[in-house]
């Protein structure tokens, strides 16, 4: 068996996988408009058009946009100008032996026009065999195939303790082994160099007991760490990786082999994810106890938001958007009665940041009768941030509809006496 190769590709694959669990995963809407083309064309497996596909698209770093599923052998998307990559995956269950492997295929997308690209499936590789609990047959355990290219697949075994993992890309495969009650676990198994095609007959052993893991989550000012997330641990020896929700400050792994271990932690609030050691050892059949902090925080964007065609009228119940130049929303914030805000989240220092001025979503009009107007979107860009440091920008304007005919709501030249736009430290 070989382990220390795969540990820091299970670090990836559970960081993609807490991405999935924290993240929305829906398309973000960029701060202004950008122009679009389509990419299409036909699904080939075997001697004819797959069937029962799915397509998921991610930008060119493989940031996860979008999915879709497709029964026609045949695809087509609308996408904003730009290269994509886009992976094909089979439909069918993952211990479906003569299932595809995943397929990936890097398109560019340009502006009023269709591209083409035909995309061929292969049957894929696969893993079956027998895990034992105790030396019992472990029915309903849970297996997971992880390979060195930051994949993984898993699937349940019947209640003889029989499994099959199928649709494997080709690779190199470490095969981790759960207990449904928690009570055993084992080491890894490793496959070497499986080819499309190819299968392969393993008998997984879980034969040590399990230890647990509690750890106590804390942030870069010693407080207990709030929010909600989920949160991995990874075997320091194996590579084997447990997922567990932390809540109240804390969390608790179940079924763990015996050892150090280091955690992946993602963003929690505005304090930036980290991996790490964490204090403890498990042993077998024993608690362990731990601790873990997340020192870095990030940025935060405050100012008030004033009417730009009166002076000195702040306007509370306005919406503030903080955009990057990327297009990602970072974060937003409704300004109180004083028209204050305070945008704050894991925003990392960056220059060419869009601030976005609007009214709430449900009425375009703000402030109080007789001078209840109607205002408008009003984009103001150029910011710089710093992360953990309180990013003021003093007086942001919003512009009123132009034209309304409500009397003294008429747009006027800017008269906010706002100055010209600035970050500095906010004042204490």
């Amino acid at each position: 068996m070989r382990f220390p190769r795969l540990s820091r590709v299970v670090v990836a694959i559970v960081v993609a996988l807490i991405a999935s669990l924290v993240a929305v995963g829906a398309t973000t809407t960029s701060a202004s408009a950008a122009e679009t083309g389509k990419v299409r064309g036909a699904i080939y497996a075997g001697k004819g058009l797959a069937d029962r596909i799915q397509v998921t698209w991610f930008d060119s770093d493989w940031h996860y946009i979008g999915k879709r599923k497709l029964s026609r052998g045949v695809y087509s998307l609308r996408l904003r100008t730009g290269t994509y990559w886009l992976q094909f995956t089979d439909l069918r269950p993952v211990y479906d032996v003569t299932r595809y492997a995943p397929t990936n295929v890097k398109v560019t997308v340009r502006s009023g026009r269709t591209a083409t690209k035909t995309v061929h499936m292969h049957r894929g590789a696969a893993i079956t065999g027998v895990v034992k609990a105790g030396g019992k047959p472990a029915g309903g355990a849970r297996i997971v195939a992880a390979n060195t290219s930051e994949q993984s697949f898993s699937v349940n075994a019947n209640s003889k303790g029989q499994f099959a993992v199928g649709g494997l890309p080709a690779g190199s495969y470490s095969v981790f082994s759960y207990d449904r009650a928690k009570k055993w676990v084992g080491k890894s198994l490793w496959v070497p160099g499986m080819k499309l095609g190819q299968q392969k007959n393993v008998t997984a052993a879980m034969n040590v007991r399990a230890g647990t893991l509690l750890v106590d989550f804390y942030n870069g000012n010693g407080d207990s760490l709030g929010g909600k997330a989920f949160v991995t641990a990874v075997s320091r020896s194996s590579g084997q990786f447990w997922t567990a929700k932390m809540s109240g400050g804390s969390a608790t792994f179940a079924g763990l082999y015996p050892g150090k271990y280091k955690l992946v932690v993602p963003d929690v609030g505005a304090w930036f994810g980290r991996t790490g050691a964490v204090t403890g050892k498990v042993r077998s059949g024993r608690p362990a106890f731990g601790s873990f902090r997340l020192t870095k925080h990030g940025a935060w964007i405050s100012g008030t938001v004033v009417d730009a065609s009166a002076q000195g009228r702040v306007l509370g119940g306005a919406v503030v958007q903080a955009w990057s130049s990327a297009g990602t929303k970072l974060g937003e914030a409704t300004s109180d009665d004083d028209g204050l805000f305070s945008i704050t989240g894991p925003i990392h220092t960056q220059s060419d940041v869009t601030l976005v001025v609007q009214p709430g979503p449900y009425s375009d009009y703000l402030g109080d009768e007789p001078l209840r107007c109607q205002y408008v979107r009003t984009p103001h860009p150029g910011y710089s941030v710093l992360e953990d440091e309180d990013n003021f920008v003093d007086l942001l304007t919003i512009n009123r509809l132009s034209p309304q005919t409500k009397q003294g709501c008429e747009a006027r030249a800017d008269r906010s006496g706002a100055q010209p736009k600035r970050m500095s430290a906010s004042p204490q």
